[in-house]
């Protein structure tokens, strides 16, 4: 059976008049069926465009980047357009998870995409990894060395490591706990002004949700990364870390390393206040305590 796509097919019809220079009927078909407006986009036709792009290259190449690279005013966030970067985005991995040259030049165009102001275009950077990393597996890790000092950028590479298609294929743990530690310490390191950032709170979220995954995958090295940031001042990552300790996964699985860092937690716990020092509000300079009286 011959594994050429049918021309009769219409998203095929529209890709080949869209290498032609006629992108307008490809964009309006992707618009049509992106189910956007809406909770979810289309995945499916997402991945129908990458595999067609894929049985085109290279010809496809350039139209999956200048897809990519729709700016948010020229593709806004919460409407059909958004999903024009979206499927030039995995058009992109699925290229680079089958022919690793192309990879720098990928990996290189979904950083510059991990901080976009539009989510489901981040959300395509974390699922344009994941798609590099189930092929590459332990390979691709230390590539992601220069996302870890972003919040956005951070945040992506340790989602995309703990999604099982991917983890799943790791052996190595020493180098994606290397990616975690140094996740932890962007957001650790934040500046105050950075506490409401939208990328922190990414990195923040994140990071409450991928240490379990790695756990499970890699068992104790993880605690000791937990160990060792179970010790900060930080009350909103100590609290992180607490809670981690709180899944039933962990709990059940691993409950020596689960008291282990419990006890890291209480031992570096600041001290509580001595009641025997507390001597009431501090003084009312405002002038309120003498009008009361008066009343």
């Amino acid at each position: 059976m011959s594994s050429t796509p049918s021309t009769q097919d219409p998203l095929n019809r529209a890709l080949d008049e869209a290498l032609a220079g006629r992108v307008a009927p490809l964009y309006a078909l992707l618009e049509r069926g992106s189910r956007l407006p809406g909770p979810t986009a289309n995945d499916a036709l997402a991945e129908a465009f990458a595999l067609v792009c894929r049985a085109r290259h290279p010809r496809a190449d350039a139209l999956a980047f200048a897809m990519a690279r729709l700016s948010a005013d020229e593709a806004p966030g919460a409407g059909p357009r958004e999903f024009l970067p979206v499927c030039g985005l995995l058009a992109l991995a699925v290229r680079a998870a089958s022919e690793s040259t192309l990879r720098p030049g990928v990996l290189a165009e979904l950083h510059a995409h991990a901080d976009d102001p539009r989510f489901r275009v981040r959300d395509a950077v974390i699922a344009g990894l994941v798609r590099i990393g189930a092929t590459a597996g332990d390979a691709l890790v230390p590539e992601l060395q220069p996302w870890t000092d972003g919040y956005f950028h951070a945040a992506a590479a340790i989602m995309a490591l703990s999604r099982e298609a991917w983890l799943g294929q790791l052996q190595d743990s020493a180098v994606v706990l290397q990616r975690l530690d140094e996740a932890w310490e962007t957001a650790v390191n934040a500046p105050r002004a950075a506490a409401r950032y939208p990328g922190r709170k990414a990195l923040v979220d994140a990071l409450a949700r991928t240490p379990v995954a790695f756990a499970v995958r890699f068992g104790t090295p993880v605690f000791d990364v937990l160990a060792r940031w179970s010790r900060v001042k930080d009350p909103e990552m100590r609290a992180l870390v607490l809670a981690l300790l709180g899944d039933k996964r962990l709990v059940t699985r691993f409950a020596g390393d689960v008291q282990r860092v419990r006890a890291s937690l209480d031992a570096t716990a600041p001290p509580v206040r001595n009641p025997d020092h507390d001597f009431g509000t501090s003084r009312d300079r405002s002038g309120a305590r003498k009008r009361r009286e008066r009343r």
